[in-house]
């Protein structure tokens, strides 16, 4: 007889009733995987089991449950970490965005024009997710890809915004523009510049942008990099949207929704 995943999802979890708590079960998963930090990644059960608010018994046979499909591993110390199935599941959520395998050529190429680390963010709800991210250099600080940050805080986030067609008159000047810069707004030692990324039917599926130390930084010091970072977002747009196909013609206005 075949089981369906979520049914037997909830069989490895104690005090969950199935019938009527499926979708809390699965939640529960959720939790237990988001429990894991960029600096954490490995957890006692004793600690795992009172970041999600589950007794000890139950989040066991959770983990077990996890750890059975690869998402959770549990280590010869006896602590837990994130299992393979993680990774694939990132990669393919990756894939998504890069059609053709676009996306990280166009980040190469925007890091080799201007010595800077270069990143390649999508919207997510009401958030910003950083999907792909080169390094301009073997010194260059790596910043963790799939971190979740604001969508109103930060260029990538405010270029996203004003392509959505937000209103306002700092949201008309990025659509003026085709870019925008901030300096120590999401993050205070981070500068950057941002251009939207758009995907098929001319939405605006992200950002491609590039960042540097705010200290030391101004407007006019990154104003030098728009055009690289415009031009790169004009290239990859256009390779996701394969205007080599003539059927594909952009609007009349480029940088308006």
């Amino acid at each position: 007889m075949r089981v369906h995943w979520v049914d037997w999802l909830c069989s490895g979890v104690a005090a969950m009733p199935c019938a009527d708590d499926q979708v809390s079960a699965v939640r529960r998963a959720l939790d237990l995987l988001d429990a894991f930090g960029i600096d954490e990644p490995r957890l006692s059960m004793a600690e795992l089991a009172r970041r999600v608010g589950l007794p000890k018994t139950s989040a066991l046979r959770l983990a077990r449950t996890l750890a059975a499909s690869g998402y959770l591993v549990q280590t010869e110390k006896r602590d837990w970490r994130l299992g393979p199935s993680t990774a694939w599941l990132a990669t393919r959520y990756q894939m998504a965005f890069d059609l053709k395998g676009a996306v990280r050529p166009a980040l190469h190429a925007l890091a080799q024009a201007t010595h800077r680390p270069a990143t390649f963010f999508v919207r997510e709800g009401e958030a910003r997710i950083r999907l792909m991210r080169v390094e301009a250099d073997a010194d260059s600080r790596a910043a963790p890809v799939g971190e979740q940050l604001p969508l109103d805080k930060g260029s990538p986030g405010k270029v996203i915004l004003a392509f959505l067609g937000k209103r306002g008159k700092l949201f008309d000047d990025i659509r003026q523009r085709g870019y925008h810069i901030t300096i120590g707004e999401a993050r205070k030692p981070f500068a950057s510049v941002s251009a939207p990324v758009f995907g098929v039917g001319w939405s605006v599926i992200g950002a491609i942008n590039i960042s540097c130390a705010s200290e030391g930084a101004s407007e006019p010091v990154l104003e030098a990099y728009a055009s690289a970072v415009v031009a790169a977002g004009r290239s990859l747009s256009s390779a996701l949207m394969r205007w080599d196909d003539k059927t594909v013609k952009p609007p009349k206005s480029y940088w308006h929704p």
